[in-house]
């Protein structure tokens, strides 16, 4: 009974010891620089809610939805004209018809677009619909 009662009255580690708070404050310096390294090809939004004008799918590679879509997130792609969505999309036919429609019955598109893609026959970099995204159609 006495040795459960011992466990009780150790002294207790904390954030304050000298040894915790270095590896602590190495971990908060090294979580606030990755924070502030944000890669400059980083998208990370939604876009603007647009009547697409046209989809131009390109060889093996995917295809370009383009329209005045915008430029979300903190670090904006060179181009805000289209949404890039590669052919290894794992919805990638849905997403096609989905598109489609939307230009043959004039319905609006929106995207949360995570990182640009750059996109090498137009030579620049666009919005990209990754796995991670979604796509919203309205009227």
């Amino acid at each position: 009974m006495r040795e459960h009662a011992d466990l009780f009255q150790r002294p207790r580690a904390s954030l304050c010891d000298v040894g915790q708070m270095s590896v602590f404050g190495r971990a908060l310096i090294a979580t606030a620089l990755l924070s502030l390294s944000i890669p400059a090809n980083a998208a990370g939004g939604w876009t603007n809610d647009v009547v697409p004008t046209n989809v131009e799918i390109v060889r093996n590679e995917g295809f370009m939805i383009f329209g005045a879509f915008g430029n979300p997130g903190p670090t904006p792609c060179s181009s805000a004209d289209g949404v890039w969505v590669a052919k290894t999309h794992s919805e990638y036919t849905e997403i096609l018809s989905s598109a489609l429609a939307a230009v043959a019955g004039q319905l609006e598109l929106r995207i949360y677009a995570h990182n640009c893609a750059t996109v090498s026959w137009h030579g620049t970099d666009y919005n990209q619909l990754t796995s991670s995204g979604a796509m919203y159609i309205s009227r």
